[in-house]
């Protein structure tokens, strides 16, 4: 039997401090095989040094010590497979945020060099079939493609046809702070009966202003610069915003190239009347 190592010694071989062991025991992550009665003095055994030092490593990568505990619990290559899917993430989440320094930097100094064609065009009213929920932005992706699965099965049940680009309309501001409303919306004919969360308005007629972004640019912060774009349009114009801006999906997004137009950034607008 290997002799066991005092929490000093293990320290020493794991390089981690004894304020971490006893944090990694309250968690359950890293039990000392015994506990003196008296002085409270720690023991370890060899075989726990490679999972003190793994639990080191993972803590570098800013992992949750409860992550970091559901990843040792797996066999090897579970977990390294695991690990691999987390780091992905982390480096979508950390190639977002390097594109949304570029865009506040831009936005700081006015040097956005990007040029945008803003064209206008009348909508005539619509019947949509349309779902709203108030939700913040890591729930938004998940949000418009559950809504649009369910109104386009619940309009194909019906033999309802679609009669127009699915649309989004936000409401109010979506951020990790704002929680919108957004309302995701399917123009159609014909007669369909609500159901559920699924309800049925008329979108009013309106003219709006809209510049085309690519597929690639369908992603924040990227879209960002095409809603600066329309605004700043409407305020070089003098025009005002009557319904709330939106997202027109005139494109399968799954089947889209990254480079193929895909959305129209619009802005509802009229023209204000002079009081006198």
């Amino acid at each position: 039997m290997d002799e066991l190592m005092s929490s000093g010694a293990f320290t020493a071989r794991t390089r981690l401090s004894r304020k971490a062991l006893r944090l990694y025991d309250e968690q359950g992550l890293l039990r000392p095989v015994g506990v003196d009665p008296r002085t409270g003095y720690r023991s370890y055994a060899p075989q726990q040094v490679r999972r003190a030092r793994l639990i080191g490593l993972l803590r570098r990568l800013d992992l949750p010590l409860g992550q970091i505990h559901v990843l040792l619990d797996l066999d090897p290559d579970t977990a390294a497979k695991a690990l691999g899917e987390t780091w992905r993430t982390a480096e979508d989440t950390h190639a977002e945020r390097r594109r949304l320094v570029r865009y506040l930097q831009d936005l700081l100094t006015g040097k956005d060099h990007a040029v945008y064609d803003i064209q206008t065009r009348d909508v005539p009213e619509q019947k949509v079939l349309s779902t709203q929920r108030n939700l913040t932005a890591g729930d938004l992706p998940g949000f418009i493609d559950q809504a649009y699965s369910r109104m386009f099965a619940h309009l194909h049940a019906a033999g309802v046809p679609i009669s127009g680009a699915p649309f989004v309309v936000y409401h109010g501001e979506v951020s990790e702070d704002s929680d919108g409303p957004v309302e995701a919306c399917v123009p159609f004919t014909g007669t369909v009966e609500p159901a559920g969360a699924l309800g049925v308005r008329l979108e009013p007629a309106h003219t709006e202003a809209y510049t085309r972004i690519p597929k690639r640019q369908v992603q924040f912060p990227d879209i960002l610069r095409a809603y600066d774009a329309v605004s700043d349009w409407l305020q070089h114009h003098g025009e005002r915003l009557t319904l709330p801006p939106r997202e027109v999906y005139f494109t399968d997004m799954t089947t889209a190239a990254d480079n193929d137009p895909a959305a129209d950034i619009a802005f509802p607008y009229a023209t204000p009347t002079s009081e006198h």
